[in-house]
């Protein structure tokens, strides 16, 4: 399953790195899909990772690096002493990482290892810098990558049949290229833009804002629809999840 393409600079792949650090004993912690793949190293005691909907569970050794393709559902982690840094990859790179067509069994994950030697941030972010320095340049499909900016750029608001018009492909062929190279439907990618955009507004409106009003600037209908949405991804209502220490992803 695994293949190294072709790869761009590591500054034009990776979007963030980020370091949690969740020390409270045997505590579960609930993260939100984002459409980004997720090269995840574990500093910490064994992690156990499983994904909203499925009886699959793994864990994540420590010193152990894994990465995963872009999450069709939330995901927990659960485990003593949560220390993890992930990096963020937007979903057009996914090739790099994931042979064609192996992300349409969805949720595709690769174990790359034990590295005892990445102690912090700064040893993590060197050993990807070096690991892109070796590979040679690698450009997305320009559909696929245009689709996306579409929806970035309306916060999942876009209708999958104005991107289809206005990049002239036909509905089934963007289905096609978004299941064979992401693992998500177009659908599902703008819902989860859309969820994003709603805990977005969350953090930077809350003082300001009610749910509701928060609920339409985010282009929900009402509260039962983003309730709706939230459960199909999370299995749990927004309130719940805002209570919970999973904002930041």
């Amino acid at each position: 399953m695994f293949l190294i393409k072709p790869s761009p600079t590591f500054h034009e792949t990776v979007a963030t790195i980020k370091t949690f650090d969740l020390p409270n004993k045997q505590s579960q912690y609930h993260f939100m899909p984002d459409n980004h793949i997720d090269l995840t190293m574990n500093l910490g005691s064994p992690i156990k990772r499983s994904l909203i909907g499925s009886i699959r569970q793994i864990t994540i050794e420590t010193n152990e690096m894994i990465i995963s393709s872009c999450r069709s559902k939330g995901m927990t982690l659960a485990g003593e002493n949560i220390q993890m840094i992930c990096a963020k990859i937007p979903a057009q790179f996914t090739g790099l990482f994931f042979s064609p067509g192996s992300c349409a069994e969805r949720d595709q994950l690769i174990r790359f290892g034990r590295f005892p030697e990445i102690k912090n941030s700064d040893d993590f972010e060197n050993h990807i810098k070096s690991w892109w320095q070796k590979l040679p340049h690698f450009e997305p499909d320009f559909i696929l990558e245009e689709a996306i900016e579409m929806m970035k750029a309306s916060n999942g608001k876009i209708k999958v049949k104005d991107v289809n018009d206005q990049l002239g492909i036909s509905k089934s062929s963007l289905e096609q290229k978004f299941n064979r190279e992401i693992g998500l439907t177009p659908k599902e990618f703008c819902k989860i833009e859309k969820l994003s955009h709603f805990l977005h507004s969350y953090i930077e409106h809350k003082d300001s804002l009610n749910l509701t009003q928060m609920t339409f600037l985010s282009g929900y209908y009402d509260q039962s629809h983003l309730i709706k949405e939230f459960r199909y991804f999370m299995d749990i209502q927004p309130k719940e999840f805002v209570q919970m220490a999973g904002l930041t992803f």
